[in-house]
């Protein structure tokens, strides 16, 4: 009759380098989730000019600063509707002529926008229909200068929970070439880095009706 005393401690043995090899692979797989992840030195331009870069396990961009934190309420209307808005621009030579904007809410009114360049009574101008954040706006603009500065009035037309809402203000921007530089560089640079589409997109996220 054989002798089946080895066979055991081999089977022991085994067990023990796969309970070990198995522990090894776990304790590695580990060992890496845990190292940290490079992200790429990538930025992202947020809307009041900083930037932010990309963090955390999946390199997401951290987000921006609550550009709306210290937004004033506007005044119910006799409808009740309310919208928050910035108290100033955050900008050092364009600057509000007729701010906040003013609110109409039309009921039973469907969206439209005949886009074209014509302006009102002369008053150079365009019509142009745009999506921000997903949502369609009718954008009419109609300038006049005076003084060295341009006064631009801005109409805003979007749909919001079935009704037609127009946000209407005036801006005013002074002609970069009354200036010296540095003055000159800045006013051009500030032209072109602020978006007044992003500013009123969030302006009419705000609209509570």
């Amino acid at each position: 009759m054989k002798n089946n005393k080895g066979i055991v401690p081999i089977f022991v043995v085994l067990i023990i380098v796969g309970v070990l090899a198995l522990g090894g692979g776990i304790f590695f797989l580990v060992k890496n989730l845990q190292k940290p992840i490079a992200c790429t030195q990538e930025a992202k331009i947020c809307p009041d000019g900083s930037a932010v870069g990309r963090t955390g396990p999946n390199c997401e961009f951290s987000p921006c600063p609550d550009q709306t934190a210290n937004w004033k309420t506007s005044v119910p209307t006799d409808k009740g509707v309310t919208f928050r808005y910035p108290e100033n621009l955050l900008t050092n030579y364009i600057r509000p002529q007729e701010w906040p904007p003013k609110l109409l809410i039309i009921d039973n009114a469907g969206f439209s926008c005949e886009e074209g360049g014509l302006g009102i009574n002369g008053r150079p101008g365009m019509t142009i229909q745009k999506s921000i954040n997903n949502t369609v706006y009718c954008i009419e603009n109609v300038s006049e200068g005076a003084a060295g500065t341009f006064y631009t009035d801005y109409t805003y037309t979007f749909l919001k929970d079935g009704k037609l809402v127009k946000l209407t203000f005036t801006l005013a921007y002074p002609q970069c070439d009354n200036y010296d530089d540095p003055q000159k560089t800045e006013c051009e640079q500030e032209r072109q880095t602020f978006d007044l589409d992003v500013l009123i997109g969030r302006i009419a996220e705000s609209v509570q009706l």
